[in-house]
């Protein structure tokens, strides 16, 4: 077996892995990873059949994920020995990931620690959703490319993240819907992407959780009849809430992190859903 560097070319092996477990990952979202972020593979007769990647989003911080091996050669200690050459490149960072029960073991063995549960919620035909009545002055509108500061500040005080290369990418590529107040502020801010089957709904950041579901609302109620997904932080909406709209929990990965030497620091903002599993 030999182990490297993952490489642009390295998409379609890594959609072929994904694709033994049935996770949604398309061929595009894959090449969107490796765009994004870097990794290992580990290959054996010019095939690979381990992946493991990392995403570096600047002071400290890295999500981790797409930590796959071919079906065929589990158990055989690969994916630790992928975690392991990957977490040696970031020593002293933050090292977030969502796991699967399956998945959950080894991060612990690795020194992760659960810190919540990410529920995955979706529907494969959204319902004619109503759109909501806001309070006095502000309003639901997508972003723009000038507006690109404001929003990496909003995710900056929600999660300590520095992600240029991400926004650029849903405000030129993909869409991005803000709330803003009477004064022009951004209170929140909710990323709209294709990913697998349909539509997914983040990351999604706000100042007030009170307007959270206004401005979720806001934006399903232009998506009727796709496929939509969400993966939310739990202790922020109720299922109960999602149901209405037919969203359905239908995995729920565990947030582990493993702490880094990062200084303590007040948050004054919240994260309600990520990006994607991987990219966090």
């Amino acid at each position: 077996m030999l182990r490297r560097k993952l490489q642009a070319s390295d998409a379609a092996a890594g959609f072929r892995l994904t694709q033994q477990y049935g996770w949604p990952h398309r061929l595009e979202d894959w090449q969107l990873l490796l765009t994004l972020g870097q990794g290992y593979a580990m290959q054996h007769d010019e095939q690979v059949i381990g992946t493991a990647m990392a995403w570096c989003w600047g002071d400290g911080h890295v999500s981790i994920g797409v930590v796959v091996v071919d079906k065929a050669w589990q158990g055989r200690g690969i994916g630790k020995q992928l975690m392991q050459v990957l977490m040696a490149d970031y020593p002293d960072a933050e090292l977030r990931l969502h796991a699967t029960e399956q998945g959950a073991g080894l991060y612990r063995q690795l020194g992760f620690v659960r810190r919540g549960a990410l529920g995955q919620h979706q529907t494969p035909c959204l319902p004619t959703i109503p759109y909501p009545r806001l309070p006095l002055g502000y309003q639901v509108a997508l972003a723009t490319l000038n507006q690109q500061p404001q929003l990496e500040l909003l995710e900056h005080c929600a999660t300590g993240f520095q992600r240029q290369s991400l926004y650029r990418y849903l405000l030129q590529s993909q869409r991005v819907f803000v709330l803003v107040d009477a004064t022009g502020e951004i209170i929140g801010s909710l990323g709209c992407h294709r990913f697998g089957h349909g539509m997914s709904l983040g990351p999604c950041y706000s100042r007030d959780n009170a307007l959270i579901p206004l401005l979720i609302q806001a934006v399903l109620s232009q998506l009727e009849g796709g496929f939509v997904r969400l993966d939310v932080d739990e202790q922020y909406l109720s299922d109960e809430w999602l149901r209405q709209w037919t969203l359905q929990r239908v995995d729920t990965p565990e947030i582990m992190v493993r702490a880094g030497s990062l200084p303590s620091r007040s948050l004054s903002a919240y994260q309600i859903t990520v990006m994607t599993p991987a990219l966090g």
